[in-house]
């Protein structure tokens, strides 16, 4: 259920920032909810916090073509 798995993510993220892993699962799950906009900000913040595997992500599903 990707709506009860956007309220995960988000509800950790409210108690600490910096869980990449968090940033990382709530990108892909905005973008399997057609909110390609969030999502990709959400990958770029996980690329930054060291999730290397974001960015094949972000070169498959954001960038413009």
């Amino acid at each position: 259920d990707f709506t009860e798995a956007m309220y995960s993510y988000s509800m950790a993220l409210n108690q600490n920032t910096k869980l990449a892993e968090a940033y990382y699962n709530r990108g892909l799950t905005l973008i399997y909810l057609q909110d390609k906009h969030r999502g990709c900000i959400d990958l770029s913040r996980a690329g930054e916090a060291g999730i290397e595997k974001a960015y094949k992500v972000i070169q498959k599903y954001c960038r413009e073509n």
